[in-house]
């Protein structure tokens, strides 16, 4: 019987950043600070690596948080505008489901599996698997029947773990099991080339970890599990669709050209980390989320098309990181309660939205960034920093329908156009050099800072 592989070497170097990473990124009252990411991926959180134990039910914890505020560590809590309870959240927001499962460490992507579980001799024979105490082992290689020509139906009431051992195997679909943990695991060349339908269990997680592994037309239906999907190597995970669940996910896009499919976030809590170079090259929306999603964009290139949040339903917290450089080239349009959005090195060079509906809205824009229209239509506060040099270098337009409107050009050559209209308040600062060329127009009860000002 082939054991499972040991941690990649490379990842093991990471571990050691993750509590400084943790906090570059910060939310709420503090959401932009003044803290300068590291050189390694812009500051952005490198992936945690869970490895559940076999024989186990949990599968083992991984101690680690969101690259949106919190605090890393043993059983440490997740951010991004609220700490993940030990409870969890109550389903997606607004979608009815019943709540999962408490998340492992308030890692999203992994959830306690309190289940009772056996692995029945039979049934996992059946699928040319062994038991190994309560998980059904199925290594599958070229001449599998099941694996490549026959789907596999992991046994349900236990752990499932499916290797795939030789290059193009694993062409079949994947069903997981109920109630048990699934580990699939796509370690050669153009394995994993089919769906993987991870239904009723309780955690899913999926490695592609070679290059040109998960393509074809791969896809993940995550439906009740916490989805991990982890997307190492080069040209992995290059297929249709990730479609996140109740308990949400962690997808991992650390291979150049990794990613390249559609990536729907939902659940309790969701995050995409999209670090390598041209990663996250499909749609990526966040919706009916409970505690939040992450979306870091923190790879060159990386996020090319519109990363939205409130697109497929109702949206709690959406914090979007386009800090690779040239990152988020399809812009970011936000529906959802809290609206943050920080772009820099070059990053969102179409326009940001907060639609209307949204609650909150969070902008921050660094040098050169930001260089097409800047637009929140927000119900709430609008508030719109424009610090970098050469940031939002077309139009700036706020009109908060119950909220204030904030607009702040400090950047140099900032704010081509500013324009204003609030019930509240409308206050505008155009401290830069050469800032608001253009004027400023303001619409609003109360009218402070810049409000009127000409331009040039």
């Amino acid at each position: 019987m082939m054991k499972r592989r040991g941690l990649p070497a490379r990842w093991a170097t990471f571990a050691g950043t993750v509590l400084l990473c943790a906090v570059s990124c910060k939310v709420a009252d503090d959401l932009f600070g003044d803290d300068e990411p590291s050189d390694d991926n812009d500051g952005l959180l490198t992936r945690p690596v869970v490895i559940p134990n076999r024989g186990s039910n949990n599968g083992g914890a991984a101690g680690s948080a969101m690259a949106s505020g919190g605090s890393a560590g043993d059983g440490g809590s997740a951010g991004a505008g609220g700490a993940a309870g030990a409870a969890g959240a109550a389903g997606a927001a607004g979608g009815g489901f019943e709540a999962p499962p408490p998340l492992e460490a308030g890692v999203p992507g992994r959830v306690v599996n309190d289940n009772v579980l056996e692995c029945d001799d039979s049934a996992c024979r059946a699928q040319g698997g062994d038991c190994e105490e309560d998980t059904c082992v199925i290594d599958c290689d070229i001449d599998s029947v099941v694996c490549n020509e026959e789907p596999v139906e992991c046994p349900d009431g236990a752990n499932c773990e499916i290797n795939c051992l030789d290059e193009g195997s694993c062409a079949a679909p994947i069903r997981c099991p109920d109630s048990g943990d699934c580990t699939i695991n796509c370690e050669e060349l153009g394995t994993c080339t089919e769906n993987i339908d991870c239904g009723a269990a309780v955690n899913c997680e999926i490695n592609c970890s070679e290059a040109d592994t998960c393509s074809g037309v791969f896809s993940v239906e995550a439906g009740l599990a916490a989805l991990t999907l982890n997307c190492d190597d080069d040209n992995s995970c290059q297929g249709q669709l990730v479609e996140c669940g109740n308990a949400g996910c962690l997808v991992a896009c650390f291979g150049d050209n990794s990613c390249n499919l559609d990536i729907n976030l939902s659940g309790q809590l969701s995050r995409a980390d999209c670090i390598g170079t041209d990663s996250c090259n499909g749609n990526i929306d966040c919706s009916r989320d409970g505690q939040g999603c992450d979306i870091n964009c923190g790879g060159q290139n990386s996020c090319l098309q519109t990363v939205s949040c409130g697109l497929q339903g109702n949206s709690n917290l959406c914090n979007v990181r386009c800090v690779g450089n040239t990152s988020c080239g399809g812009g970011v349009s936000c529906l959802s309660n809290t609206c943050n959005i920080e772009c820099d090195n070059e990053g969102c060079f179409n326009d940001v939205v907060c639609e209307q509906g949204a609650g909150t809205c969070n902008v921050q824009c660094g040098t050169d960034t930001c260089t097409s229209d800047i637009i929140c239509n927000a119900d709430g506060d609008c508030n719109l920093t424009c610090d970098g040099n050469r940031s939002c270098q077309q139009q700036v337009e706020c009109n908060s329908e119950d909220g204030d409107c904030i607009v702040t050009c400090t950047g140099d050559e900032s704010c081509n156009e500013v324009n204003c209209a609030a019930n509240g308040v409308c206050d505008v600062q155009c401290s830069g050099e050469d800032t608001c060329p253009q004027g400023v127009i303001c619409n609003a009860n109360d009218e402070n800072g810049d409000c009127g000002f000409d331009g040039e």
